[in-house]
């Protein structure tokens, strides 16, 4: 795939059209009147060209729970992109391995794999990684993404508007992350082990990306603890922009949302990438006399950023203060998916889980990829500062081991 660049202003239109259901001819009709707002497929797509639609797979779940992309909008692209003359292929990765039984079942599951074989459109399986350079990235200089990106001409974004317990949200840019070949995903956050500097490496994957249109289903979306385990909610609406940044800005403005407090658009202001007074500063499209705004949508707590502190004390800050997993064992299965996607391998099984409190790294891969809620979020009571603080400060003393917490 052929990254395109060029130094011309950004487009920052976003189309903001409602859509109340996913009856398939009311979502066709939506996702149609959003890209037609933007200058219509055929500005995005030419005659014979091979695309990838990405939607959000993160876990192999029914798109009536609101995880993933509902297969009824990919349809609608999918037909779209055939009738601008290109050649539509749909692809993604869960949040763990990507082996091929495991992506069959993830097609199967949310629904795509059906689209698929009505539209006569390959389900293209994301078995394989190559390394790819990216000189201009600010804190990635090379990505180990999917090899299907050989094989396309661009790419089409299909997000899902959610909150995300790490990076409080995931849009457009976030949906990217998933061209990262399998468990390479660990290896960022072990790299990047707080949510401004892991938005920073998924701001340059999107700028290395540069997907030609991003859509947003926010029919339903999700609020809480999202990516999986937060509240399937209502919002109506499908979003259109060629502007990955834009977008989420958009989608942020809809429920009522601040995008200096959601990292990855903080990150695109910073950088120049969207403009310093954020929402306003985005053209969006529609129709003022509709109320396109949730004011009942929750986010997930800020992340708390303590300043120019000491490193230890800016440690036992977040020791106190930041959310950590607890493992609900009347809900857990014992499947053993939170132990593998663990980047820190702060977690282990033998007839439950376990996890070592002082590895732990607070990036929630294991709440993201349970699918049965077994994993919550919250903040430590204070009986037990002291022991995870105790268990901290003997790590960073030289020649020390502790045991587990």
């Amino acid at each position: 795939m052929q990254q395109e660049r060029n130094s011309s202003p950004p487009n920052l239109s976003v189309a903001v059209v409602t859509c109340g259901s996913y009856e398939a001819e009311i979502v066709r009709t939506a996702v149609r009147r959003a890209v037609d707002s933007i200058g219509g497929m055929a500005a995005f797509v030419s005659k014979g060209e091979k695309i990838l639609l990405k939607p959000n797979l993160l876990v192999p779940r029914h798109p009536d729970d609101a995880i993933t992309t509902h297969p009824e909008v990919v349809r609608a692209v999918i037909r779209l992109v055939k009738a601008a003359g290109g050649i539509p292929v749909v692809g993604d990765s869960p949040a763990g391995r990507s082996t091929e039984r495991i992506l069959r079942h993830l097609a199967e599951k949310t629904g795509m794999a059906e689209i698929c074989r009505d539209e006569d459109v390959p389900f293209v399986l994301f078995t394989e990684g190559r390394d790819v350079a990216f000189p201009d990235g600010r804190v990635a200089k090379s990505f180990n993404l999917t090899t299907a990106l050989d094989d396309v001409d661009g790419i089409i974004s299909l997000a899902k508007l959610k909150t995300h317990s790490f990076t409080r949200f995931t849009g457009g840019v976030k949906n990217l992350f998933g061209l990262v070949h399998g468990l390479k995903k660990a290896e960022y956050h072990m790299r990047m082990k707080n949510a401004e500097s892991f938005s920073e490496m998924l701001v340059d994957l999107a700028e290395y990306v540069r997907p030609r249109l991003t859509l947003m289903d926010a029919v339903v979306g999700m609020d809480g603890d999202g990516p999986s385990a937060g509240r399937p909610k209502h919002i109506g609406m499908i979003l259109a922009s060629s502007n990955v940044h834009a977008i989420d800005v958009a989608a942020l403005e809809v429920v009522c949302e601040n995008p200096e407090n959601v990292p990855t658009t903080r990150v695109a202001i910073r950088r120049g990438l969207l403009p310093s007074e954020g929402s306003s500063g985005v053209k969006m499209l529609w129709d003022r006399s509709w109320n396109l705004r949730v004011n009942d949508f929750k986010m997930p707590p800020k992340v708390r950023m303590f300043g120019p502190i000491p490193r230890i004390l800016g440690s036992f800050a977040a020791e106190g203060f930041t959310r950590k997993p607890i493992f609900i064992s009347q809900a857990c299965t014992r499947c053993g998916s939170c132990v593998e996607v663990c980047p820190a391998e702060a977690l282990s099984s033998d007839g439950k889980i376990s996890i070592d409190r002082g590895a732990c790294i607070r990036c929630y891969c294991c709440q993201e990829i349970c699918q049965q809620k077994a994993v919550v979020l919250r903040r430590m009571p204070l009986r037990s500062w002291g022991r995870s603080i105790g268990a901290m400060l003997a790590r960073s003393l030289p020649g020390q081991r502790v045991s587990n917490p």
